[in-house]
């Protein structure tokens, strides 16, 4: 059984571990927009969110799996939440603080997504249950965003 010190130096191995392979993937977000002719604004609103949370999906979908759409709701809606309330405003701050310009103020590609999603998720979450129109909703509106 490893000790607190053992604990806390895995801890920070993985996390700057982490960090370098962010750094690298935020890096070539450009790059890769341009190689596959896709609006760069698409990559990063869409495509790099659903990377980088990759495992939250994943576990929202072994809950759904398993019949616990309750625990999935939670955990989809629960890693929404955390970006729009800490993310976001902790990306404009530390922007602030290395001195590049980056504001609240979206542009309205990134403010229809963000209506959408909320919407959407309105759509769902106030029965509890779903169904296929409602899951066809989602699908139509992730694919139309």
């Amino acid at each position: 059984r490893p000790d607190n010190r053992q604990s806390t130096v895995a801890l920070a191995l993985l996390c700057a571990a982490t960090a370098a392979l962010s750094e690298v993937v935020v890096g070539s977000i450009q790059g890769a927009a341009a190689v596959a002719k896709v609006p760069l604004a698409f990559v990063s609103t869409i495509l790099l969110p659903i990377v980088g949370n990759a495992a939250e999906h994943a576990s929202a979908v072994m809950f759904a799996v398993r019949n616990k759409p309750d625990l999935a709701i939670g955990v989809a809606v629960g890693s929404a939440t955390q970006i729009t309330l800490l993310g976001f405003p902790a990306s404009v701050l530390a922007a602030w603080a290395y001195g590049e310009p980056l504001s609240l103020d979206m542009l309205p590609f990134e403010t229809a997504c963000l209506v959408l999603t909320i919407l959407g998720v309105a759509t769902v979450l106030p029965s509890g249950r779903s169904n296929w129109l409602k899951g066809l909703t989602l699908i139509s509106l992730c694919v139309w965003s």
